[in-house]
This record gives structure tokens, sequence and C-alpha cells, in this order.
């Protein structure tokens, strides 16, 4: 298991996931009490796109893409998530 990542609203983390593509994820913040969103964003080069998608904060384990997290706390400021599993194994912050 990989160290924990502690995300700020607003804040983006890149994960690289090859030579020229990365993978951006940034924390959106809690709509409501039951709910956050996390932005994943995906780049090869000079194209890319984002999706910004919204989870129940009772929600545990989350996958993005190919890559799992534990969700370890959220809060509307921040969430801290736990890198569990990827399938290419090379991903790092």
């Amino acid at each position: 298991m990989e160290e924990a990542i502690v995300i700020s609203v607003g804040e983006k983390k890149t994960l690289k996931l090859g030579f020229i593509r990365s993978m951006g994820l940034v924390y959106c913040g809690m709509p409501n009490e039951n709910t956050f969103s996390l932005s994943y964003m995906e780049t090869t080069g000079y194209q890319g796109y984002a999706l910004n998608i919204y989870y129940p904060k009772s929600m545990s384990k989350i996958k993005i893409k190919d890559i799992e997290f534990n969700v370890v706390s959220v809060t509307p400021e921040k969430i801290t998530l736990q890198q569990i599993k990827s399938l290419s194994d090379k991903s790092s912050f």
C-alpha cells in the first residue's frame, strides 16, 4: 500500500501513468453533507479531458480508471486517500 495522499479543495495531485501520460485528481469539496466530488483529469501530450465524479460520503473504497483508493477521511476542506492497487503498478504521485 502507498502512503496517504491529502488533497485540499481546489488542489491538484498528479499521477504519472507513463512517459507522456498523466492523471490529475482535484478535490472539489462536498456539495452536501452526504456527497463528495473529485475531478479526474487525464492527459496525453497536449490533449486531455476531465470528469467531475460524485461519490457518497459513506464510500470506503473508490476506483478511478484502473486505480483503487481507500477513502481514509473526507471533510468539506480536504480528502485523504490511500492508493490500494493499480493495474500497471508503475503509478506514483
